[in-house]
């Protein structure tokens, strides 16, 4: 081994679905965050004590502190770490609460694992819970929000994450809009700090169980239910419900100015061999106003398409939602006109930072988009124990 390793063998179980806090709060459920995948290779910088060890050999190596390492593939099998071969998976780990990795730019506190797949890297950080939930809120609602609106978004979280949790997979979240948007010790703030603190443990319940507690920009005046979003299960407490608080925010209306070739290019990306688009119309509405489905007609006759799948593809950034108010023929494209931003299900953002602005709790707030459900602590639904 080259002088940056220090090394020895350990027996190390890695196996548990608890592990206690780096900062030593309490003990929380495990999250497995894929934070990285089919990357060609990572850059690390380490501060502090951290160490490396193999899973199929455990063997263990001790990293130099405040460094920077390059972890590339190599083969189906194994990992180079600044030319010292190791083999794949390999977990990296912090040895105190005050050590921390910068991985591809971003500073994050868990422990990793690196596996070589098919000669490509991904990267799984192991977190509790409620540190996890940290490096949600900032990216998801804002480091500066009203403590409230940030204590809802916390329960929210907590909920979705605790029902995303599947033991028999190889993660459990991404850290992207898939999911959650995860950054890890980035975008903290000592108002997220205390909205993840002060509601500790506590999720939405809904007959003895939790559910997907989903959560999106801005509602657009009404939220709609899974099933118009994509085709699940239906609940009380997402059934939809009409909103009022979503208007005093700059997403609440929206428009797009979309060229005829690239409508062209989602028709003909479906199967058609359409040249001309003619007209687009709504074909279908769920109850709360979105678009299900848009009609194309074209030159090779009406063309019935989801309006999801036409958002997808155009992009959830431009074309904010599917809750279409207005579609606008010009010369050479359309122009959509709408309201809201996101997939339109469950807690709406601006709204809550509304409520809570005009002195609304988290707990009203939550009630308010999810009718029917409760708060309760994880430990009492039997997670945890």
């Amino acid at each position: 081994m080259k002088l940056f390793f220090e090394f020895f063998f350990i027996f190390y179980f890695f196996s548990s679905s608890f592990i206690f806090s780096a900062d030593g709060i309490s003990k929380s459920i495990e999250v497995r965050i894929l934070i990285e995948k089919g990357v060609s290779k990572v850059n690390i910088k380490t501060f502090g004590s951290v160490y490396v060890y193999e899973e199929k050999t455990k063997e263990k190596y001790i990293l130099l502190e405040n460094s920077n390492y390059e972890i590339i593939p190599q083969g189906d099998n194994f990992l180079l770490i600044t030319d010292e071969k190791v083999l794949s998976p390999i977990y990296i780990e912090s040895n105190n609460p005050s050590s921390y990795l910068i991985i591809n730019d971003k500073k994050y506190r868990g422990k990793f694992k690196f596996l070589n797949k098919n000669g490509y890297i991904n990267v799984i950080e192991y977190v509790d819970l409620e540190r996890y939930l940290w490096g949600v809120l900032g990216p998801e609602m804002g480091v500066s929000w009203p403590i409230e609106a940030l204590k809802a978004q916390a329960v929210a979280a907590r909920t979705y994450t605790l029902k995303s949790i599947d033991k028999n997979a190889e993660y459990d979240m991404t850290n992207t809009t898939s999911h959650q948007v995860y950054t890890g010790f980035e975008n903290i703030s000592p108002q997220i700090i205390s909205a993840v603190n002060e509601t500790r443990g506590e999720v939405l319940s809904y007959k003895d169980d939790i559910f997907y507690a989903y959560y999106h920009a801005n509602s657009g005046g009404h939220t709609t239910t899974p099933s118009g979003a994509w085709n699940s299960n239906v609940i009380l407490p997402l059934k939809g419900v009409s909103d009022p608080y979503y208007k005093y925010s700059r997403n609440a209306k929206w428009y797009i100015y979309i060229t005829n070739l690239d409508i062209l290019r989602f028709i003909n990306k479906n199967g058609y061999g359409a040249t001309k688009v003619k007209d687009i119309k709504i074909y279908s509405k769920d109850r709360s106003g979105r678009a299900i489905k848009l009609l194309f007609k074209t030159d090779r006759g009406n063309i019935k398409l989801e309006a999801k799948d036409f958002r997808n593809f155009i992009g959830t950034y431009d074309l904010k939602s599917t809750f279409i108010t207005k579609i606008e023929k010009l010369a050479s494209g359309y122009k959509f006109y709408g309201k809201g931003w996101g997939h339109g299900v469950g807690l709406c953002q601006d709204g809550a930072r509304f409520m809570a602005d005009k002195g609304y709790n988290y707990k009203k707030i939550l009630s308010f988009y999810y009718p029917g459900s409760k708060i309760i602590d994880f430990e009492k639904l039997g997670y945890g124990n």
